[in-house]
């Protein structure tokens, strides 16, 4: 009789949390491009979008010193994070290739989380958790595929850029409901 242990169960992440953590990307990357993140700032405050940060984002955004270019670098690789997630969300037919990095402004969906985070929260549905699954299972392939070259200095396959597949992939765990907190998603292959 095969039992199923709590640790091992995973529990898909809801359409509400998957459209929150989308807004907290959108804040944490902004934040990542801009010297000074005035507009953002504002965004973030009057729509109490920083109640949807993670930790390491809420050391991050609201840090009083410029933050550190490594961490800018880290924080704006969450864009291709946000990916998954608008794809998701609906707001993409299909997600796009593993070597296209995507601006997120170019989708309806990101438009009307920035114009309007309440009606965007109240309005989203989610894809069904078999898609979701599929594409988490694809990206996992895809990853190992990117390790396997890493590790055993094999020309990188050219359909893959590493960062972008590892954000993906990132994403699509943290949506099948790996790990217990967006810091913490295992990505292991």
């Amino acid at each position: 009789m095969d039992e199923i242990f709590e640790e091992d169960a995973q529990k898909p992440r809801s359409a509400k949390d998957v459209a929150e953590r989308l807004l907290a990307l959108m804040a944490i990357t902004s934040r990542a491009f801009e010297d000074v993140a005035e507009q953002s700032l504002s965004w973030v405050k009057e729509n109490k979008i920083d109640l949807y940060f993670s930790s390491e984002e809420k050391s991050f955004y609201f840090s009083q010193i410029k933050p550190r270019d490594k961490d800018r670098t880290n924080f704006s690789w969450r864009l291709e994070a946000a990916i998954p997630l608008i794809w998701a969300l609906g707001g993409m037919e299909t997600l796009p290739p593993l070597t296209e990095s995507a601006k997120i402004s170019d989708y309806e969906i990101t438009n009307l989380a920035y114009d309007n985070p309440q009606k965007f929260l109240a309005s989203v549905e989610l894809r069904s958790n078999a898609e979701i699954e599929e594409a988490e299972s694809e990206h996992y392939n895809q990853h190992w595929r990117v390790r396997d070259a890493q590790l055993f200095k094999k020309p990188m396959p050219v359909e893959l850029d590493p960062s972008i597949v590892y954000e993906r992939r990132y994403a699509l765990s943290w949506l099948v409901g790996y790990g217990d907190d967006w810091d913490n998603v295992p990505t292991d292959t």
